[in-house]
């Protein structure tokens, strides 16, 4: 029995995130002109293997050879030609004797037990088309103009629904880099709800939540171990998310040396809306900073860059740190004399001469972690 238009219409545009709706659009449209199988790909304008393909009813194994071998066959040369959205048979364009001939019938055709065609153009972009064959057996005959009319009210949907799905899939894509490059940050990044819940931890941030001294985190939701801190941060989170500036605190722990610092700002835009659960408003960042770890990842950073030895760059970041030579040598437990050797090594090796310029350098080599 075929199917409701209407059921058609909206089953295609559930494939915009759904690639299990755009096989059932696939079978939507056979069903509706008479086809057996069939499938919807992207066709790259430059030599290459279909970039996305989906099949109904048919054997993925030979998409290998058909990538390797027939792209450019007999069908498809011709169908490219086709305007957006008009159908055409491919008994057209190539009669099933002399298709019967070619490696592209006896290698892909025939295992399939397809004999004829149904060839659309969905889209023409200027890198590529989606394409869409709708095939049928020998023993079916040709596609005849009655049955090719009866796809094209829902050719123009379709085409939409892929538009819809090639943005949503690039907008993916960007957020997935976006979300890659603050897990290289040496700082601690974290993205939470209004519930502080966390929605991206970079790999910073888990390092220090995992030392479980300053932040601690339960259930997938993150709070400061200090009853006082945490309240200060449920506030700066819920001012972020409703559009207040947030705010910094200091989140210090009993054994700790030095404080953890703690950003707390909106997070705005796209990927602020892909990462919050469904009903919720908004999502805030917090730029964590702990000096403890940053002095380890800034000395390695040097040693990789600079060719430092270990204690030339401990040397280093202690007097970017304004140390004195006597204070840095009693806190390594070395002569003055023997630092000065150090630091006279250093600036030959980093090209800087004073105290200031290290401080800068050293801030510019520890915005990623050591790979």
């Amino acid at each position: 029995m075929q199917r409701d238009i209407g059921f058609s219409i909206r089953r295609i545009y559930d494939a915009v995130d759904d690639v299990d709706a755009l096989r059932d659009v696939l079978s939507g449209l056979c069903e509706r002109i008479g086809g057996e199988n069939g499938i919807l790909g992207i066709l790259m304008k430059t030599p290459g293997p279909l970039p996305f393909a989906l099949l109904f009813r048919l054997d993925a194994a030979l998409m290998p050879t058909l990538n390797a071998r027939h792209l450019n066959n007999a069908w498809r040369q011709h169908m490219v030609t086709l305007p957006v959205g008009i159908p055409a048979a491919s008994d057209s364009f190539v009669s099933f004797d002399q298709v019967r001939r070619t490696d592209f019938y006896s290698e892909i055709l025939e295992p399939w037990d397809i004999g004829h065609g149904a060839l659309f153009v969905v889209d023409n972009t200027p890198k590529f088309h989606v394409a869409m064959t709708i095939h049928r057996s020998s023993a079916r005959g040709p596609f005849t103009p009655t049955e090719l009319a009866a796809s094209q009210e829902l050719l123009p949907h379709l085409r939409r629904a892929m538009q819809l799905r090639l943005l949503l899939e690039r907008s993916r894509e960007q957020e997935k880099l976006a979300l890659e490059t603050l897990d290289k940050l040496a700082a601690g990044v974290l993205i939470v709800d209004s519930d502080a819940r966390v929605l991206f931890a970079n790999m910073a941030a888990q390092e220090i939540a995992a030392a479980r001294d300053v932040l601690v985190l339960n259930n997938g939701t993150v709070n400061p171990r200090q009853r006082e801190q945490s309240d200060v941060f449920r506030r700066l989170v819920g001012s972020a998310i409703a559009g207040g500036p947030g705010g910094s605190l200091l989140l210090s722990a009993p054994l700790r040396r030095l404080p953890v610092s703690a950003l707390v700002t909106p997070l705005v835009g796209t990927l602020a809306v892909s990462l919050a659960a469904p009903g919720r408003r908004g999502a805030a960042a917090v730029f964590l900073s702990d000096p403890e770890r940053h002095a380890l990842a800034s000395t390695e950073h040097l040693q990789a860059l600079y060719k430092l030895s270990p204690t030339e760059a401990r040397v280093a970041w202690l007097i970017a740190r304004s140390a004195s030579i006597g204070s840095a040598a009693n806190t390594l437990g070395l002569a003055p004399e023997t630092v000065r050797t150090h630091l006279k090594r250093i600036y030959a090796k980093t090209g800087v001469n004073r105290q200031s310029a290290l401080a800068h350098l050293l801030a510019t080599a520890t915005v990623t972690r050591i790979p």
